[in-house]
């Protein structure tokens, strides 16, 4: 039996290296998830600012164009003064002319806000196209790294299936079947375990005398009685 348990503890390293090695592909993954977020957040505020920047040279337009219309008009009624004989009406029509001008100089104060914005959001886009720009050169030195460690990951993990066959032929069926099923009940820690002065190194519980006697004899698997993991002798 103590070369089934040594067969074990190997088996056992080779499933924490491959759990290592699978956690560091999915941190280096996540890594790259986080970049590709930042640069999807990034081109969306863009064309945000794009589309405020489009209403607002839209507004803009539209109060260029009812200042036109105002001159227009405010035109045609200077003409008219002309030709204008009643007091009243003629003050009418100056009155008329004075509204629309306060009219223009209004709308010329709301194009000029329009202007503010359009710089306002331009400058911002610039600032933003900069920091995407950034943001893509890492995704790519990123994507790098991801594809050269995940090549390197994927070899090893292909050595370390070929070392599990191999250590699964050399290892009894019962003995293989109890290793799985108290490896799939261990959210954490190992499955095998050695105990050392009588003190189990999964739980750091001590294990009754005439167990830890037992268990140096190294004839048969046993169980912590605490954790229930898999324990075996260990010579200081």
């Amino acid at each position: 039996m103590k070369d089934q348990i040594a067969i074990l503890v190997s088996l056992q390293q080779i499933e924490i290296e491959s759990s290592s090695v699978n956690a560091h592909l999915c941190s280096i993954s996540k890594q790259l998830d986080l970049l590709e977020n930042s640069r999807n957040e990034l081109e969306q505020r863009i064309t945000d600012e794009a589309a405020k920047i489009e209403e607002s040279q839209k507004l803009y337009r539209s109060h260029e164009s009812d200042i036109k219309q105002n001159q227009v008009m405010i035109k045609r009624s200077q003409e008219r003064l002309n030709s204008i004989k009643n007091n009243r009406e003629y003050q009418a029509l100056l009155k008329e002319i004075e509204e629309l001008k306060r009219t223009n100089a209004a709308t010329e104060d709301l194009m000029i806000d329009c202007l503010n914005q359009i710089d306002d959001a331009e400058k911002r886009t610039a600032a933003m196209q900069e920091e995407l720009q950034l943001v893509q050169n890492d995704i790519l030195r990123e994507q790098q790294v991801v594809g050269a460690e995940t090549e390197i990951a994927g070899k090893r993990l292909k050595e370390l299936d070929r070392e599990r066959l191999k250590m699964s032929c050399k290892i009894e069926a019962d003995v293989l079947k109890l290793f799985q099923k108290v490896q799939s009940q261990q959210v954490r820690g190992n499955a095998v375990v050695p105990v050392q002065d009588a003190v189990c190194h999964g739980c750091y519980v001590n294990i009754p005398p005439q167990m830890y006697n037992e268990l140096q004899r190294c004839d048969k698997l046993r169980m912590c009685p605490n954790c229930q993991r898999i324990i075996y002798w260990k010579q200081n």
